[in-house]
């Protein structure tokens, strides 16, 4: 099982706020040595404080880079580096009706996460195979299992990203590297903030829960992650005797 060894190189990807810098926290407590990429340079800089307080025997380093840019420029970046685990959760969302939104915004969603996120799956998925050691965890989210009317392109590229790392599970087994897709429902994070929701506050679930599930369950060799039990049952029950069709209709009543 791919257990998080003390002294390990862990990737995170989006780890200046939200569930990238619960798992940096988390990981640093574990003696994980991390790499933390993200846009925000303020807020690496406090998170790379704050982490220096939880552990200064770990090797810790921060990374300002948009993701989207260019990926070959951050991947010479750090390639000095043995990573041993990626977290591959930059990404972002926008809520409202499709025709209103902004078309270079979902460009640039669709660029953020599934291509660089693809991007990185492949570079590392190689050199974790050679090793025979290590894995991913990609994040998506429960929006990728139904068609979310005015999260339209959001939730697609969410679909992809589950279905992309349980297929990329099953190939990479043989290599003895796993593959794990997280997918959150509600989260206490930025996330909703930036994409123009507002009052979501309801049955929103901790960020450091959503972590430590998440956590356990890829150490466990799960190959899918729901954490909190409405979300797994909305999952379970509703994917099993609703359409998509049906989803669509009662969902545009409630985003």
């Amino acid at each position: 099982m791919p257990k998080f060894q003390s002294g390990e190189w862990v990737l995170i990807t989006g780890g200046s706020s939200g569930i990238g810098e619960e798992f940096a926290y988390q990981l640093a407590c574990k003696g994980l040595n991390l790499i933390i990429v993200g846009r925000n340079q303020e807020r690496l800089n406090n998170i790379y404080k704050n982490i220096k307080h939880i552990s200064k025997d770990i090797k810790l380093e921060i990374i300002s880079f948009d993701l989207s840019s260019d990926i070959d420029l951050f991947l010479d970046t750090i390639k000095h580096y043995e990573i041993d685990h990626l977290i591959n959760n930059a990404g972002f969302g926008w809520y409202g009706e499709f025709i209103e939104g902004d078309l270079n915004v979902y460009n640039r969603m669709i660029s953020v996460n599934i291509i660089t996120l693809t991007s990185l799956a492949h570079h590392f998925s190689k050199k974790l195979a050679l090793k025979k050691k290590g894995g991913i965890i990609n994040v998506a989210s429960v929006a990728g299992f139904f068609p979310i009317p005015h999260f339209t392109v959001y939730a697609a590229t969410k679909a992809y990203v589950y279905n992309f790392s349980m297929a990329l599970w099953a190939e990479m087994k043989k290599y003895n590297v796993h593959v794990m897709c997280l997918a959150p429902g509600k989260t206490k994070t930025r996330f909703f903030e930036r994409a123009n929701m507002k009052n979501q506050n309801q049955l929103m679930m901790n960020v450091n829960k959503v972590v430590n599930n998440a956590i356990k369950a890829y150490e466990k060799n799960n190959p899918l992650c729901i954490p909190g039990v409405t979300n797994k049952l909305s999952y379970s029950i509703i994917r099993r005797i609703a359409t998509d069709k049906f989803i669509s209709k009662i969902l545009i009543k409630h985003f």
